[in-house]
């Protein structure tokens, strides 16, 4: 396993994922933030709400004493329904005519709330309001309405019972007068017999009768007891202040880790060493230390002994000993798009090439906005130079302090870029080396920009991919592979730049560094481990330094 690999332990995982969600955390934050001041705006909008509270114990209310069965008649309230009647329009309205509010009884309805407690005959009232005072007469006056109507309701039901009883009772009285008179007008005898015996039969159902209406008459239509009444609350039953703001941050922080999980999971850029490793087919060779933005662009050499010198030599000594590089002789350089800066990591492999003891020749193929010649230290004279197309053209030394030097044939502007490098010239240049010692490194403009790379790629031995951890897509990485290899060419690895030290607002929301330009927007990064002193086995120092590669770190940018 490389020492650049993805773990794959459960645990290592679940901490990837969480710096995948960390990464974007401008979007946690904006949901936190807008989740208190939500909060914090439903407080000072909404206002306190006061909740008074009634409590009525329902009685049964029957035209017989027991029903069919032997059941009590308070077994046969439902509940249910007499909770519907309390929150019924008719209710309401009884409870607005009473209290003189002009408001629709509908409005009323709004804010009050009942229930019925399980296991009893209890309905509880219960009133919002913005006053402690009309939360409480709003509530009694709901009682109030509730049990009126209930006793209008039975009283009713009792008076309707009691006519139609009437009804039957009125023709028998009439029938039993007729009787009499005609029984007192009768001598005795088998007609007066069965008069009487008819009289007899008549004043049974008029007494039963009798007996029905004077017990309706006399029941007792209570409808209910008031148990509590609602008493004016001292307290606001709203949550405070800072219930509102704890349940609005809890709210969007939620909210705000979901976009960041959306996003992370939207996100076309690369996320870790593992999707490079995977889009573009080939190892992590290093990953640049974030600069401080504003270096010249030959860091190696001379003084240069930080994170970012360092990291250069690491990667220069591991492609030395490269089985699929070493001893043969060209190296290309090229970047997907502008974002990256492959000109100055073959600069800077070029001089950590030379500090080991190599042959450099820095081949610049950009033959359309040449411009390294001028950002170069170049030693004083120049080479010899050779009539002939640009491939054969004039060369230069670029001091590489006091570790050594190396060749430069700058790129100058050609009618036919495409031709230039595909000249019988330009080949012999790349696959002819005159030692065993000596390499070419070529660098060119952004392969997805024009074929110039492609080119170049089909006669090298091998090609480095230079990617802006802020910039560089997953799609981007896979048309990389697909163009090289389509075309011939082998991809060694892949560098990895995490930009400068600059933070901006786009940093911020993407958890990683950004760029920042200098001149031609050249992108400096962040932190790459050295190999410890000693002999090379082709001869040289060894690349030195301690800083970290972050090779366990999954996520590039956090």
């Amino acid at each position: 396993m490389s020492v650049f690999d993805e773990p794959t332990e459960e645990p290592d995982q679940i901490r990837d994922q969480l710096r995948q969600l960390f990464r974007y955390r401008a979007l946690i934050v904006l949901g936190l933030v807008l989740g208190v001041l939500g909060g914090g705006a439903v407080f000072l909008l909404g206002g306190p709400t006061y909740t008074a509270t009634g409590e009525v114990v329902v009685h049964a209310i029957s035209t017989a004493p027991f029903e069919a069965g032997g059941v009590s008649a308070d077994k046969q309230i439902s509940m249910g329904t007499e909770r519907q009647i309390a929150q019924s329009a008719s209710v309401a309205a009884r409870a607005a005519k009473a209290l003189g509010e002009r408001t629709d009884p509908a409005g009323l309805q709004r804010d009050l709330r009942v229930s019925n407690p399980p296991e009893t005959q209890t309905l509880m009232f219960e009133y919002g309001a913005d006053s402690a005072d009309r939360a409480a007469r709003l509530v009694n006056a709901f009682v109030q309405a509730y049990l009126n109507y209930r006793q209008d309701a039975a009283k009713q039901r009792i008076d309707t019972t009691v006519g139609k009883l009437g009804a039957e009772l009125a023709p028998l009285l009439e029938q039993r007068k007729v009787l009499d008179q005609r029984i007192a007008g009768e001598s005795a005898g088998a007609g007066r017999a069965a008069d009487e015996s008819e009289r007899s039969n008549l004043v049974s159902q008029i007494a039963d009768l009798q007996g029905r209406i004077s017990s309706l008459k006399s029941l007792d239509t209570t409808p209910g007891d008031i148990v509590r009444k609602g008493d004016p609350p001292a307290f606001p039953s709203s949550p405070g202040l800072v219930v509102l703001l704890v349940a609005g941050a809890v709210a969007g922080l939620a909210l705000g880790i979901l976009a960041a999980w959306v996003r992370s999971v939207l996100e076309p850029r690369v996320r870790s060493v593992a999707d490079v490793q995977e889009n573009l087919r080939a190892p992590v060779l290093g990953i640049l230390p974030r600069g401080r933005g504003g270096e010249r662009v030959l860091e190696v050499g001379g003084a240069g002994r930080g994170n970012r010198a360092e990291a250069y030599r690491t990667i220069a000594f591991r492609l030395v000993h490269d089985r699929r590089f070493a001893g043969l002789g060209s190296l290309l350089i090229v970047s997907p798009r502008r974002n990256a800066d492959a000109v100055s990591v073959a600069v800077n492999l070029a001089g950590a090439f030379a500090e080991i003891g190599n042959d450099i020749l820095l081949i610049e193929a950009n033959l359309r906005t040449p411009e390294l010649a001028e950002r170069l230290p170049l030693l004083p004279g120049r080479g010899r130079p050779v009539p002939g197309g640009w491939a054969e053209g004039e060369r230069f030394a670029v001091d590489a302090g006091v570790d050594g030097r190396f060749d430069l044939l700058p790129g100058r502007e050609v009618p036919n870029p495409a031709r230039a490098l595909s000249s019988p010239e330009f080949a012999r240049l790349l696959n002819a080396p005159s030692g065993p010692d000596e390499h070419v490194v070529v660098v060119t403009g952004p392969l997805l920009a024009h074929a110039d790379g492609l080119a170049v790629a089909k006669q090298a031995a091998g090609v480095v991919v230079v990617c802006d951890l802020n910039e560089v897509r997953r799609d981007d990485l896979d048309r990389v592979w697909e163009l090289i290899t389509g075309a011939g060419g082998h991809v060694l690895g892949a560098v990895l730049d995490k930009g400068s030290h600059g933070r901006s607002l786009r940093r911020f929301m993407d958890g990683g560094p950004t760029q920042r330009k200098r001149g031609r927007g050249r992108t400096r990064a962040a932190v790459v481990p050295a190999a410890r002193p000693g002999p090379a086995p082709g001869g040289g120092p060894v690349p030195t330094g301690g800083a970290s590669v972050d090779a366990d770190s999954p996520s590039l940018r956090g």
